[in-house]
């Protein structure tokens, strides 16, 4: 499966927020950028879309920064993505736009709807915790 470059920034963007939502500071723009590795003009303009989705919440000023607008368990991956691409894979829309019959029509929509269930079942406190396991286990390599 192919993701977008720009989703997979919003997510790590987002990743990001979700690792400080219990800090009473906001992140900025540029901290996120160097924590995830996004350039910072590109992560700006995705910020704009989060903020429009209504996912997080900006302020300006010497304080200013952003933050979720919801709880971590509350956002899902299926949510960032609505956010940027409009929505994950569609079986409707791959429908509408298939000419004539197709015999694997059946197995595309159920890949799509997969798809959809699982982004929408991975939320952003999922992924801190996985991202938190990852990091206490121990590299030994050489």
């Amino acid at each position: 499966m192919r993701v977008s470059q720009k989703l997979d920034y919003a997510l790590h963007a987002m990743l990001e927020l979700a690792i400080r939502a219990d800090r009473p500071e906001s992140a900025r723009t540029a901290e996120i950028a160097r924590q995830q590795r996004i350039p910072e003009k590109f992560l700006e303009a995705i910020v704009v879309e989060l903020r429009r989705a209504g996912l997080i919440v900006s302020q300006r000023g010497p304080v200013g920064g952003h933050r979720l607008a919801r709880a971590p368990h509350e956002i899902s991956i299926g949510d960032i993505w609505r956010a940027i691409e409009g929505a994950p894979p569609d079986p409707a829309a791959r429908a509408r736009n298939k000419k004539g019959s197709d015999p694997f029509q059946d197995v595309w929509d159920e890949v799509d709807r997969a798809t959809a269930n699982v982004v929408d079942a991975i939320t952003l406190a999922e992924m801190r915790k996985r991202c938190e396991s990852r990091q206490s286990v121990p590299d030994f390599s050489i």
